[in-house]
């Protein structure tokens, strides 16, 4: 799962701040950048297809939403990152070792979780 362009997470970003699915103009308006509306259109239409925007009709026009949210996406790449060493072990422990205190707590919550539903299973 390749990390998103500098567009790409731009018109991500905005996607899922959003309250509901955007024309490409009203995502071309929330960006910061300058840029011309083929060019956003362009990159919208190519993150669509890859399965990250729904797309649905608007009249003459199309609205993209969020296929998947950036949880979802956050956690592909940390698989993703996983997937490029021998030691996971070792990768695991360097990843936890640079959260925050609540983060760590977090964690050993779910894993206590996933332990009990492996349990019952």
């Amino acid at each position: 799962m390749p990390k998103f362009g500098d567009l790409e997470n731009a018109i991500m970003a905005q996607v899922w701040e959003a309250d509901g699915p955007l024309l490409v103009r009203e995502i071309l308006e929330r960006l910061d950048r300058g840029g011309a509306y083929n060019t956003v259109h362009t990159v919208t239409e190519i993150l669509h297809r890859k399965g990250w925007l729904t797309k649905v009709r608007d009249g003459r026009a199309f609205r993209y939403g969020a296929a998947a949210s950036r949880e979802d996406y956050v956690a592909g790449l940390v698989r993703e990152a996983l997937s490029l060493t021998d030691d996971r072990a070792a990768a695991l422990v360097g990843f936890v070792e640079g959260i925050e205190p609540e983060e760590a707590a977090e964690l050993h919550r779910l894993l206590g979780e996933a332990r009990s539903q492996e349990a019952g299973a």
